[in-house]
């Protein structure tokens, strides 16, 4: 019995204890009380499409005000108070904070220092410097000529609307921005975008939400390179031994088996690569228009190119030569303007 009043009174001096640290919010400060939200990027090390993530260093400013923070500017000699690191983490403990979290981040792999201003009239400035790796969605339908949202999600898991909102003034814009030193391959930094939104928690009220977007333009020729010259040579073989040699039957389906299998593996290795891509993509039109051709050469072989059925089929001997002379340059002519056509018509449809 008496271990059981000795572990009730220890439970209940836990919990006073718990409720007594807890810092509440400012009285004096009219709700919800304003968080001003700021992001400036530093740098961008990694973009990585298939595993929607994306590394970089941000920094963080987030600035509301408490007068009960306020100082005298002539006893302090200052009219602000500079906190770094550790001192910054020991103040932090001590005062109310608006308890915002990066929702996206992966925690395990994040890295945060923080800097804490408070000035004379209460105003707070809380400075995260993080770096790490975030989660987001890539949207893959125009590749390669899309423009990526890279998110960074700034959330209230604490506070309700009713509580604290997320806002945005002329300061906290100018504060806002991508560091000239962001330079990533393959990809072209355009801008900085916010956009406010808000959470259902699962107690059925709504938490604050921020999303700082970072605005990238990936530089298509890279990929065009790399999708296009395999592509071509698939097809370059059997169409050179169709239609500009004389070799015999066999071998010129051979020729022509031996493209279909290559185009099979080279779609297996566009999945592999690029995992993500929807069924409506650039590369699974070319794999389409690809078949198509193949489709159309063989049936070409074995007709029109087949020196036995020519013979038996037209008696005017001057009509194949003619017939065979217009393909050589129009079937492949034709290839190549089909799959530019596709390719300028999604650049095309995309920047529109």
């Amino acid at each position: 019995m008496k271990r059981l009043l000795v572990s009730l009174v220890l439970l209940w001096l836990s919990i006073g204890m718990l409720y007594a640290d807890e810092i509440r919010m400012p009285e004096n400060a009219p709700r919800p009380i304003k968080i001003g939200v700021a992001v400036f990027v530093n740098s961008i090390t990694k973009v990585n499409d298939q595993a929607n993530t994306f590394e970089g260093s941000l920094d963080l400013q987030l600035r509301w005000k408490n007068t009960d923070l306020a100082f005298d500017p002539r006893e302090r000699g200052t009219n602000r108070m500079e906190y770094n690191r550790d001192a910054a983490i020991k103040k932090l403990a001590s005062i109310w904070t608006p308890g915002l979290s990066l929702a996206n981040a992966a925690m395990q792999n994040i890295e945060i220092e923080k800097g804490l201003f408070i000035y004379a009239d209460g105003t707070v400035v809380l400075i995260l410097r993080v770096n790490g790796v975030f989660g987001t969605k890539y949207r893959l339908e125009a590749f390669p000529f899309d423009t990526q949202a890279l998110t960074v999600r700034i959330v209230s898991e604490k506070y309700n609307t009713n509580q604290i909102t997320l806002t945005q003034d002329q300061r906290d814009i100018n504060d806002s921005g991508l560091s000239k030193a962001v330079r990533l391959s393959a990809w072209q930094p355009k801008r900085l975008a916010f956009a406010e939104s808000r959470t259902r928690g699962w107690n059925g009220q709504y938490f604050p939400e921020m999303q700082a977007q970072i605005m990238l333009a990936r530089l298509p020729s890279i990929h065009l390179l790399a999708i296009l010259m395999p592509f071509f040579l698939v097809m370059l073989i059997p169409t050179i031994g169709t239609l500009y040699t004389k070799l015999d039957l066999e071998k010129r389906l051979g020729f022509w088996s031996a493209s279909i299998l290559a185009l099979v593996a080279l779609s297996f290795t566009y999945t592999a690569r690029y995992p993500m891509l929807p069924s409506h993509s650039i590369i699974v039109q070319l794999i389409v228009i690809g078949s198509g051709y193949q489709t159309i050469m063989i049936l070409l072989t074995v007709t029109l190119f087949n020196p036995q059925n020519t013979d038996r089929w037209f008696s005017n001997k001057f009509i194949v030569p003619e017939m065979t002379n217009y393909l050589r340059w129009a079937i492949p002519l034709a290839l190549i303007g089909l799959v530019l056509t596709r390719i300028m018509l999604t650049s095309l449809i995309m920047e529109a």
